[in-house]
């Protein structure tokens, strides 16, 4: 009975899933790509931050976003960035990749590793290039690993989505700025045709909607066999690709404090969670 509730619950975002582009406009290019940020996670090598550098600034996008890599080498980072030098000395600085990406509307993680705790789906370059198109309005961010190691787990997890370059199965491993350029281009192709019209909620609200959906969830006692982290994961991951608004998300944790009234009411048998 509960999943009934649940499915019922959610079934108004399918329209969500399905954006068309009719809700698109014209705009200049540079709208959509000062929104994009490329995030570097414990990086290593300055010269491959340069790299970067050179990569972002020929596709027009501008907003570098380092966490940790503190002991980074300026002077690599000069070498290769070499006419991009501006880019690296606007970066943002953050200590966690869970406060750097406080204020992002979507955040994609670029990892080719897959496993249990690495996300239910992975996204090709071009279908995250349309999804990011098709949120209209905030910052996104584009994130990515340690040039040895690529995202942790725990990293990928602070992601709204994965997204995987498809290459060689006999040489898989790209170097972080090849993957940085062709993350950039393909949104700069996108970037061309349209932005939207309205303001999803930043991955600060979505993650209070969704901890308000688990929290309800553990009232009326359904984590008695299911982890409570992993299905707020799952939450995160669908509610992020129906890219909500202010609006929608207050209907989500209203329906959702329904479903704890009805179980304090008695209208829930506890033999149906």
């Amino acid at each position: 009975m509960l999943f009934s509730l649940v499915v019922a619950a959610t079934s108004f975002l399918n329209p969500l899933l399905t954006y068309t582009q009719a809700v698109f406009s014209p705009t200049l290019l540079p709208v959509m790509l000062n929104r994009v940020r490329v995030v570097l996670v414990r990086p290593e090598s300055g010269g491959n931050v340069g790299a970067v550098c050179r990569a972002m600034k020929t596709m027009g996008i501008s907003r570098l976003v380092l966490v940790g890599g503190a002991g980074l080498d300026p002077r690599r980072v000069q070498t290769l960035a070499i006419h991009a030098l501006d880019i690296y000395e606007k970066r943002e600085q953050f200590e966690t990749l869970e406060e750097a990406l406080r204020s992002s509307v979507f955040t994609a993680g670029v990892t080719r590793r897959r496993g249990r705790f690495r996300k239910y789906f992975s996204l090709l370059p071009e279908e995250a290039a349309e999804k990011i198109r098709a949120v209209g309005k905030g910052d996104v961010s584009l994130v990515f690993g340690n040039e040895r190691t690529g995202l942790t787990d725990q990293e990928l997890a602070c992601c709204d989505a994965a997204v995987h370059i498809p290459s060689s199965p006999e040489f898989p491993s790209l170097n972080l700025s090849h993957a940085v350029q062709i993350l950039t281009y393909t949104l700069f192709l996108k970037a061309k045709a349209h932005q939207g019209k309205y303001t999803p909620v930043t991955r600060a609200e979505l993650d209070e909607v969704t901890n308000h959906m688990a929290d309800c969830l553990e009232s009326i006692g359904f984590f008695s066999l299911t982890g409570k982290d992993d299905m707020k994961r799952y939450f995160r991951d669908i509610l992020s690709r129906a890219a909500l608004d202010p609006r929608e998300a207050g209907r989500m944790k209203d329906i959702f404090t329904k479903i704890a009234g009805l179980k304090q009411h008695g209208q829930i048998e506890k033999s149906s969670l």
